[in-house]
């Protein structure tokens, strides 16, 4: 799965030329997660936004098993993309059949036929909301030139939304983006109450907070709801 700097660059420049508000977010999305799909020789491609509740949904997908790989992290809570949400770097996996790191949708995600997965977080300044991910139907190790290029990608992503936003574009996109900006200022609000608190640097403090999500199994919004509550967490 080579990748061709030349068609790197004029698909960041096409992608890039899209106006969210003449094409409206959704239908830029979906050509985003298209030419992911195609620019990196993948099986497939799919972008995930934070919605309500705090979770990580569906907005675009190239095809049928993008789109399934991205219902099988909602419904199990668990995989490499909601990993790279939380951890705010890329997660990659050569077999999600294989890798016991999520014992729930890897053997799911092999029967429908998707085994390697790289995800990688959208960030705006606020900071992650959603993911780019990329999958390949056989055991797969995506190298770093993979990773390096579709990091610049989620920019191009990231640039699309901030327009989204600043115009006040409608639509379902549209309306989950605002739900995952609104969460944002959430978990910024708490990361800001565990430093004061607790005496930690802002590392150590969103640490605590999504390490609390984890062993609770809650959505990292509700455990910020219940840090600005002046509810403790435990470690």
């Amino acid at each position: 799965m080579p990748i061709d700097p030349d068609a790197l660059a004029e698909s960041v420049a096409r992608l890039g030329g899209v106006d969210p508000v003449d094409a409206g977010l959704d239908d830029a999305l979906e050509l985003a997660a298209k030419e992911t799909d195609d620019l990196f020789a993948v099986d497939g491609a799919g972008i995930m936004l934070l919605g309500e509740g705090g979770v990580l949904r569906y907005v675009a997908a190239s095809d049928e098993p993008g789109q399934m790989l991205e219902a099988l992290h909602e419904h199990t809570g668990e995989g490499p993309c909601i990993d790279a949400f939380l951890d705010d770097q890329p997660v990659v996996t050569a077999d999600m059949a294989a890798d016991p790191r999520w014992p729930s949708i890897g053997p799911l995600a092999a029967d429908h036929g998707i085994r390697a997965v790289l995800g990688v977080p959208i960030d705006l300044r606020e900071g992650p909301v959603g993911t780019l991910n990329v999958y390949a139907t056989k055991p797969y190790h995506f190298g770093e030139d993979h990773l390096d290029a579709i990091r610049a990608y989620t920019r191009v992503i990231a640039s699309l939304l901030r327009a989204a936003v600043r115009a006040h574009v409608e639509g379902r996109a549209a309306t989950q983006l605002q739900h995952a900006l609104d969460h944002r200022v959430v978990i910024e609000q708490a990361k800001g109450a565990v430093m004061e608190r607790r005496k930690l640097d802002e590392k150590a403090a969103f640490e605590l907070l999504r390490t609390h999500a984890r062993s609770a199994r809650m959505p990292l919004d509700e455990v910020a709801r219940q840090v600005l509550r002046g509810e403790r967490l435990t470690r």
